[in-house]
C-alpha cells in the first residue's frame, strides 16, 4: 500500500481582515471627533444666542420701565387738570407750555417789555 501524500494545507490569510478593521477604526474616530465638534460648535452658538437676546430683553425691560414713568407723569398731569378745573387736558398743557417753558402759538405776536416794569 503506498502511503497518500498529503498536500500542506495553506495557511488563511488575515491580512485583508485587519486593514478593513483599521479604516473602519479611522473612519469612526474621524466619524465621531467630527460629531464632537458639531455639537461643541453648536452648544457655542446657542450660548451667543442666548446672550444676545438676554440682552435684548434687558434692554426692552428698561424701554418698559421708563414708558411707565412717563405714563404715571402723564396720569399725574391729567389728574392735576381735572383738580383746577381745565376743560381739558390740552387747556391745561397749553397754560403750562406758556407760563412754565414761554411758549407762543404759531402767528401771535409777543410783546417784550424793554423797559423792565
Amino acid at each position: 500500500m503506498k502511503k497518500k501524500t498529503e498536500k500542506p494545507v495553506k495557511p488563511v490569510r488575515t491580512v485583508k481582515a485587519k486593514k478593513v478593521r483599521k479604516k473602519t477604526n479611522w473612519i469612526l474616530c474621524i466619524a465621531v471627533v467630527a460629531v464632537v465638534l458639531y455639537v461643541t460648535v453648536t452648544i457655542v452658538d446657542q450660548n451667543v444666542k442666548i446672550k444676545k437676546g438676554r440682552d435684548e430683553l434687558s434692554r426692552l425691560d428698561n424701554e418698559i420701565t421708563l414708558e411707565t414713568i412717563k405714563v404715571e407723569e402723564l396720569k399725574t398731569v391729567a389728574d392735576a387738570a381735572e383738580k383746577n378745573d381745565f376743560d381739558s387736558f390740552s387747556d391745561y398743557i397749553e397754560r403750562i407750555a406758556r407760563e412754565n417753558l414761554d411758549y407762543v402759538k404759531s402767528g401771535e405776536v409777543v410783546f417784550i417789555n424793554i423797559a423792565g416794569n
